[in-house]
This record gives C-alpha cells, sequence and structure tokens, in this order.
C-alpha cells in the first residue's frame, strides 16, 4: 500500500508565488512611496523657489510701476515704455529660475545650462533692441563694447547692432529730408541712392551725389524724439531698480544720466556739423587721419550732409592683417588710433565720446593705412582744468604711487561707500592694469586678470564713478578690447608718452592752494 503525502506540510507552487509577489509588492510600494515622498519635496521646494522667483518678479515690476509715477503721464501711457519694465523682468526671473535647477546639476553640466541661458537672453535682448530701436538699441551698442564685462554670448549678439541694423523705408528718409530742407530730393541731390549705405540706432546714412562730388547724407529717424523720450525715462527708472536690486557694484544712475546726455546732443546735426569742422581743423596737418568735409547749405537739425569717404570697415581690416598674417600693417593702424585718442583727449579736449568700431574707417593712403572718422554726435569736451586733473592722475599712475592715485581719484569725484581704505585698493589695482613697462611690448601683457580683479573689489565695496569717467571708459573700453583681442605688437609708453609729457610737466607742479 503506497504511503499517502500530507497536503498541509508544504505550501502549493501558486501560494509560494503568490507570498512573493505580495513580497515584491510590499516592499515596491514602500519605495514608491520614499520616492513619493522625496519627489514631493523636490516638487515643493522647486515651487517654492518658482513661487519666490514669480514674487520677486512681480515686486520688481511694482517698484517699476512706483519709480514710473516720476514720468509723465503721456510717458507712461505708452505700450513701449512697460514692454521695456516687462523684458527686464523677464531677464532677472529666468536667471533666478536657472539658479533653482542648477541645483541639482554637476558643475559641467550646469555651466552647459547657463552658456545656453546666455545665449538665448543675448538673442532676445538684441532682438527687442532691433525691434524697438531708439534709445533701446543705443544701450545695446554701448554694452556690446564691453569685452571685458559681458559674458561672450551678449558680445557676440549685441556686436551685431553696432552695422547690422534693419532700415527705415527710404520713402519716409525721403519726406524728412524734403521737410527739413524745405525743397524736393531732385532740387537738392544729382542723385539719392534709395538703398542706405548705413543704418542706425537713432539715423540713416544715404549715398548721393551733389556738384559731381560723393557725399553721405545723414537723416534722424522720423518720430525718433519722441521715441527717446519714452526710452530715456524708462531706462531710468530701470537703472534705479537694477542698481538697487540686482548690481549695487556697479553705478547704472550715472551711466544712464550721461547716456541721456549723449543721446541729447547726437540728435543735434548743428552741433554735430560744427563739432566735425574743429575736428577737421585738430588734424588738418596730419596724413594718417582724415575727418569728412561737411555741407552747411545741405545740413539742418536733422539732417547732415558731409563728404563720402571710400574705405574699410575697422574691424573687417583687423581681421584680413590678421588672417593674412599682415602685422605692420595692423600695428600702424593701432598707432594712429591710439595716437588720435590721446591727441584729442589730452592735447585738444575735444573728442569722439563713442568710439565703437562702425565710427572708423580705414582708407589705402601712400605711406600706409589711413583712419577716418566718422559720426561726431558724442563729440565732448574736456576742458583744460579736468585734463589737467587727469595728467595729475596719470602722473601719479606712473609714479606708482597708488595713495597718491586714491587721492587723484577722489579729487576726480570718486567715491566709495565702502571703507576708507577702498580707493587705496581700487588706485593700486589702476596701476597694475595701466601703468606700462617701458621695455614690454603690448603683445607681452595681459591685464585681463587685473581688469576682473579690480571689478570684484567695485562689486565688494561699491565706487561712485563720476560722468566725465564714464565717458573715458567707454572710449577705453572700446580701445582695451581691440588691443585685447587682435594684440599688435606697439609700445604703449612710447606712444603715450608724447602726450602726456607735456601734460605731465604741468601735473608734477604742487596744487595750487
Amino acid at each position: 500500500m503506497q504511503p499517502q503525502t500530507s497536503q498541509a506540510t508544504s505550501p502549493s507552487p501558486t501560494a509560494a508565488t503568490i507570498q512573493r509577489v505580495v513580497d515584491v509588492v510590499g516592499a515596491s510600494a514602500r519605495l514608491v512611496t520614499h520616492i513619493l515622498g522625496n519627489v514631493e519635496r523636490l516638487v515643493g521646494d522647486l515651487v517654492q523657489d518658482s513661487t519666490a522667483v514669480a514674487r520677486e518678479s512681480e515686486e520688481l515690476y511694482a517698484a517699476a510701476s512706483e519709480a514710473a509715477q516720476s514720468v509723465s503721464a503721456t510717458v507712461r501711457a505708452a505700450p513701449r515704455f512697460w514692454r521695456v519694465v516687462q523684458e527686464l523682468v523677464r531677464l532677472v526671473a529666468s536667471y533666478r529660475l536657472h539658479q533653482i535647477r542648477a541645483r541639482g546639476l554637476s558643475l559641467a553640466v550646469a555651466e552647459r545650462a547657463l552658456q545656453a541661458l546666455h545665449g538665448r537672453s543675448a538673442e532676445r535682448l538684441h532682438d527687442l533692441c532691433v525691434e524697438l530701436r531708439g534709445g533701446v538699441l543705443k544701450v545695446g551698442q554701448f554694452v556690446s563694447s564691453r569685452v571685458d564685462l559681458l559674458p561672450d554670448p551678449y558680445v557676440t549678439s549685441l556686436s551685431r547692432l553696432q552695422d547690422q541694423v534693419p532700415p527705415v523705408p527710404v520713402e519716409q528718409i525721403v519726406a524728412r529730408i524734403e521737410q527739413e530742407l524745405g525743397a524736393p530730393l531732385e532740387r537738392l541731390f544729382e542723385q539719392f541712392d534709395a538703398e542706405p549705405l548705413a543704418a542706425a540706432s537713432l539715423a540713416q546714412v544715404h549715398g548721393a551725389v551733389v556738384g559731381g562730388e560723393a557725399v553721405a547724407v545723414k537723416v534722424q529717424v522720423p518720430e525718433i524724439e519722441r521715441t527717446v523720450e519714452i526710452d530715456l525715462a524708462a531706462l531710468k527708472v530701470i537703472a534705479g531698480l537694477v542698481q538697487d536690486l540686482l548690481l549695487p557694484h556697479l553705478d547704472l544712475r550715472c551711466v544712464a544720466v550721461e547716456l541721456e546726455r549723449s543721446i541729447l546732443k547726437e540728435l543735434d546735426y548743428e552741433r554735430e556739423a560744427r563739432v566735425a569742422g574743429e575736428l577737421g581743423q585738430q588734424f588738418e596737418a596730419e596724413p594718417r587721419v582724415r575727418v569728412p568735409r561737411i555741407y552747411p547749405e545741405l545740413s539742418s537739425r536733422r539732417v547732415l550732409t558731409m563728404e563720402r569717404i571710400a574705405g574699410q570697415r575697422l574691424v573687417p581690416f583687423l581681421d584680413r592683417c590678421e588672417v593674412a598674417q599682415e602685422q605692420a600693417g595692423m600695428d600702424r593702424l593701432f598707432e594712429t588710433l591710439l595716437r588720435t585718442t590721446c591727441a584729442q583727449v589730452l592735447q585738444h579736449g575735444l573728442f569722439q565720446a563713442d568710439c565703437h568700431p562702425g565710427n572708423f574707417l580705414v582708407v589705402d593712403g601712400d605711406e600706409g593705412p589711413v583712419l577716418a572718422l566718422l559720426d561726431f554726435g558724442a563729440v565732448t569736451r574736456f576742458p583744460g582744468e579736468l585734463r589737467l586733473a587727469y595728467g595729475r592722475l596719470a602722473g601719479a599712475i606712473l609714479a606708482r604711487d597708488n595713495q597718491q592715485v586714491a587721492e587723484r581719484l577722489a579729487g576726480l569725484g570718486f567715491r566709495t561707500r565702502g571703507d576708507e581704505a577702498t580707493l587705496v585698493r581700487f588706485a593700486d589695482m589702476l596701476m597694475d592694469v595701466f601703468r606700462p613697462d617701458p621695455g614690454v611690448s603690448l603683445a607681452e601683457l595681459d591685464p585681463r586678470a587685473a581688469f576682473e580683479e579690480a571689478l570684484a573689489l567695485a562689486r565688494a565695496n561699491p565706487v561712485h564713478v563720476p560722468q566725465d569717467f564714464v565717458l573715458l571708459g567707454r572710449v577705453f573700453a572700446t580701445l582695451g578690447g581691440l588691443l585685447l583681442r587682435y594684440r599688435p605688437r606697439i609700445n604703449l609708453f612710447a606712444l603715450l608718452a608724447p602726450y602726456l609729457a607735456p601734460v605731465l610737466a604741468t601735473a608734477v607742479a604742487p596744487d595750487p592752494q
């Protein structure tokens, strides 16, 4: 007789499988619960941070609304005014959101994400400048020259604003000319080119012929006066908010005030004609510099007709020299550019304060490249006492006396909200950047690190910079960017010495009591 097996001593295969499934499900449920808890916290943190970003944006917009009460009602009613404010809020919020998202990323991934954000934001800002033109575009042009401060994507995108502004329809330009000069176009010019030579933020330039000679006709963009009024009001409101909330290390209010003054001067073509004539007289005996002749009978407050000079844009010329390894031509042109700038600032006291590369042409000459100066709307005067003050500053820098440099800076109007030693440290950094070694070629120098250190000091101890220094800063930031980019083989000390010597001869005397 066969023995009987007991069904109760071992579970059936089906029961064992069910038990394993129950165990796995239980473990999975606990795991999912744990994950969901973490996700809930992560989502909660993200929502909380995103809410903070939104709140910051709302507060910034509310602050802008409150600050806007100081401007006229007609300006506040302009959609353009609020468009500029809204774009700033979006820009700030996008970088705050990046900071939140970058918390869980590796440094390399976070950096790539930041560079991508720079690229998107720079293109958005470029498109906004092109769309709105006017004062907004002028700001974009100015900041594009700060290659030592801005991330590369911003420099690349905004640099296109210098020479790539969409033109205004020629019919509007012709109407403006006829209104200003009081005669039909065909009676004023033998020939007038419908295609513009250049389109800028405030004006447009067309080629024409008068008396058989080629001329360039600079015409203010129609309705630009009203547009600039709105833009300047918006920019002053924005400068105050950004200064307080985002960039306390930069004196943006000072920049905004000077920008307003500069733009208003650029809108006066009668003034531009006068200073162009003065600059022409300054360089009349200089064969390596050309200033176009003005046609006063074909000019007014909003139309300026001048000699048309045929030449190559500055940057393409330098790029060609670099590619073709034509070092001599590049060096000679940089010598002319620096000598011309020093002569304007230190010798004559009348200088081109908006010296972005689009305002120069390079003309073939018998003895090498000739530099042609264009666009005199931002020409500025420095009286003798101010030139003397800067000469004293230069003398202190060359003497490597940081205490005296700090005193000269204070005398020029530099102020700091930090400790009293800030200007001394700032002066020491200025000396590291600007004092040249007579035996060292510029090609062997690398002042970028010193610039970055000086900027770090400015961020930690905000320094107020006077308005006239803002103008000089604009000039030398542009020239410094070109020097750092192309590295010409020139001796900076030898170039500066002839222009500094007469000023320093006076500067070494004791200050008048």
